[in-house]
C-alpha cells in the first residue's frame, strides 16, 4: 500500500484484498479506525459476530469495536 493511494472496501473479501497488499510493518502496526467527527483515531481491540437480539446487522455478521 502507498500512502497516498485512495482504498475503497465494501466487503471482508475486499479488506483481505487490502491487508494482502500491506508490508510486513504495516501489518504489524495496531489496527486503528479514524473518527472524523471527533478527529480522534482509536485501535480497535475487538471482532464480534452479531447476534439474533442485533436490531440493524443479521446474524452472524462481523463487526469491530473499539
Amino acid at each position: 500500500m502507498t500512502p497516498t493511494a485512495p482504498y475503497g472496501c465494501q466487503t471482508y473479501k475486499d479488506l483481505l484484498v487490502l491487508l494482502a497488499s500491506m508490508s510486513p510493518e504495516q501489518l504489524d502496526c495496531t489496527p486503528t479506525i479514524y473518527d472524523a467527527d471527533h478527529d480522534e483515531y482509536y485501535p480497535f481491540s475487538t471482532l464480534l459476530t452479531a447476534s439474533d437480539t442485533n436490531s440493524v446487522l443479521d446474524e452472524d455478521h462481523p463487526y469491530f469495536s473499539f
